[in-house]
């Protein structure tokens, strides 16, 4: 069988990039950006997908800031409802396969050991709650979608704050970082990996899905191990220690955050019949594959 053509939506972001970068030498792949297809025009959205053939349409695209979607909730909901129903009718429609990314942020942040995939939503924040109610449209309009959740990626197709972190290493020792937020960073190289082997192995997947490494980390922890890294590979940071801080004391932060998502991926690993790994190891395994060279 020929391999499926797919329509990736988020020409901007890191996973987008990612994913087209892994999938374009064995597919026929197109990245679309808001110039191709803009969310805040729903009714052009199924002209726009005419004239396009395809057979998966990976939905990376949406309002992802937070402090933004806080301060613009009915851009948010246009981008991270509405656009995304309409993705979802669209395919279902044309017999399509639908994967939708959406986030750890739909979670209240209570304390506990991991969420899971049916644990019940309290999100609470415009962003979190505009992309609940994304996933349980998308699911609505198309039965057989993937609602795909990803956490605090990294990777190398655009900075995160690993790599931020290391930055402003290079520069000062004066560094700190939330110690009191959690969750599972979460390597794009990986996702990449995932969303292949669900596209040819397991077409009958669907319903919610957790992406994610094994493990959890605050901000706090991830810059440290990044900059533990850097300084192991020779890179003249000034430090490997970083201040803890607390969420609040950012205090120029718009929109309220959730202290807890550390996400489940027992479901992930079933289903692929694999040992996802640590982030730790794809941490280094990314500042090794950036750094070396220089």
């Amino acid at each position: 069988m020929p391999a499926p053509r797919i329509l990736i939506l988020g020409a901007t972001g890191g996973l987008g990039r990612a994913l087209n970068r892994h999938l374009a030498p064995d597919h026929e792949t197109v990245l679309w950006g808001r110039a191709e297809l803009d969310f805040e025009r729903p009714e052009a959205i199924a002209a726009q997908l005419k004239a396009q053939p395809f057979d998966v349409l990976l939905n990376v695209a949406g309002m992802t800031s937070p402090d933004v979607c806080e301060m613009q909730p009915e851009k948010a909901r246009m981008a991270n409802v509405i656009g995304p129903q309409v993705l979802a009718e669209y395919c279902h429609a044309l017999g399509a396969r639908l994967i939708h990314f959406s986030t750890d942020y739909v979670f209240s942040g209570e304390p506990r050991d991991v969420w899971k995939e049916d644990d019940e939503t309290n999100p609470v924040n415009v962003y979190g709650r505009t992309k609940r109610e994304g996933e349980l449209a998308v699911l609505q309009a198309s039965p057989n979608a993937l609602v795909a959740r990803v956490s605090w990626l990294f990777g190398p197709d655009k900075p995160s704050h690993p790599d931020h972190i290391i930055q402003r290493a290079l520069q000062t020792d004066d560094l700190a970082a939330v110690a009191d937020k959690v969750s599972v960073p979460t390597s794009t190289v990986n996702i990449c990996d995932w969303i292949e082997r669900i596209i040819h192995e397991h077409p009958e997947t669907s319903g919610v899905l957790h992406l994610c490494n094994t493990g959890s980390a605050s901000w706090h922890s991830w810059a440290e191990t990044a900059l533990e890294v850097a300084a192991g590979l020779g890179l003249p940071v000034k430090t490997t220690h970083v201040k803890p801080i607390k969420l609040a004391d950012l205090t120029q932060l718009k929109a309220p955050r959730p202290l807890m998502t550390v996400m489940c991926n027992e479901r992930l690993q079933n289903r692929l019949g694999i040992e996802i790994r640590h982030w730790r190891e794809a941490l280094e395994e990314h500042l090794v594959e950036k750094h070396r060279q220089k």
